[in-house]
């Protein structure tokens, strides 16, 4: 089991046909996007078609699990109570690295809020919700910014 950064009681993710895949990616600690077999453009959420061909053939492709802060805001009003003891914590947007600009939301853990910043490189660490859900959270990253892909 991994680390935990939030509690039970948070809201549990709705898988559908299109997101099945994503998340049983997720379950086994690798972070994908759907990639366009056409035209080879990157998505995420992953959907039904690609939006820049229209096209409805995609496959999934694996990435690095880094990436930058895209943007960020702090939370400081918890919207469950369980959070009330969390607040404040960090929510990001990720320019995904090896997806052509697909970003992902998730929250940054280990580190403080005051420490996060616009461009700052993050990887991915996983906290496993049960034994059949993973959720991606990120990190200041360890590897130095020159050496990401």
């Amino acid at each position: 089991m991994s680390e935990r950064w939030f509690p039970d009681e948070m809201p549990m993710p709705a898988a559908n046909a299109e997101t099945v895949g994503w998340w049983e990616a997720a379950a086994d600690h690798r972070l994908v996007v759907q990639r366009c077999t056409e035209c080879g453009r990157t998505r995420h959420p992953p959907g039904p078609v690609c939006p820049r061909c229209r096209s409805s053939s995609s496959e999934w492709s694996e990435l690095p699990g880094t990436g930058m802060v895209y943007t960020y805001t702090v939370v400081h009003q918890a919207f469950i109570p369980s959070l009330q003891d969390r607040v404040p914590y960090v929510v990001i947007a990720v320019e995904l690295d090896g997806a052509e600009g697909a970003r992902i939301v998730s929250n940054l853990v280990d580190a403080a809020p005051g420490e996060v910043r616009v461009g700052m490189p993050v990887e991915v660490a996983w906290e496993d919700m049960g034994p059949e859900l993973a959720v991606p959270r990120f990190r200041p990253s360890t590897v130095a910014a020159r050496e990401r892909p």
